[in-house]
């Protein structure tokens, strides 16, 4: 699997729409009030992504030749708002490759940027874990949607303290 990595730019939206709906439908809405769902596809059509895409602070897409197979969108440098990945590329290590590289380009170009935080669905739960986030809320629901808040701590890494994939402390610290 040959993948390349860039910065989305508007011409993207189409496809970031198309696969965004698609990932939606598939693995989020199910758990979602009908009303929720219908709201989330407004904020993910074609022209309103295009805004989103012109006024994020970062975006990356990974790509199969011209296709576009996963994406992530940050409206700023401490949010990640949408990162779906095409289902049929689910579970191969694309959303980890994403990820990394845009762990890279916050680290490198916002070093002040700590803590990275995003609204995950159950099902996006146990991958965001693999990733480094942690649970900073119980799963909530509101107007229809669930979700849970969670957060990687950019520092762990360097510093040794990331979680295990798991999130469990397998020998936890003691206090001088």
């Amino acid at each position: 699997m040959h993948l390349t990595f860039r910065e989305l730019d508007p011409s993207d939206a189409p496809a970031a729409s198309a696969l965004s709906l698609e990932s939606f439908e598939r693995f989020v809405a199910p758990d979602w009030s009908p009303s929720a769902s219908d709201e989330y596809r407004s904020l993910i059509a074609s022209e309103v992504l295009t805004q989103k895409i012109e006024a994020s602070s970062y975006t990356l897409g990974a790509f199969n030749g011209q296709r576009l197979v996963g994406f992530l969108l940050m409206p700023r440098t401490t949010l990640i708002q949408i990162f779906f990945i095409d289902p049929d590329w689910v579970r191969q290590g694309v959303g980890r490759r994403i990820w990394q590289h845009a762990r890279s380009h916050i680290e490198t170009h916002f070093p002040d940027a700590k803590t990275i935080e995003l609204n995950s669905s159950p099902y996006a739960r146990d991958f965001y874990r693999r990733l480094g986030f942690v649970p900073i809320s119980a799963e909530y629901q509101s107007s229809g949607f669930r979700a849970t808040r969670m957060a990687c701590w950019l520092p762990a890494r360097e510093l040794g303290a990331e979680l295990p994939q798991d999130g469990t402390l397998s020998h936890p610290g003691k206090l001088s």
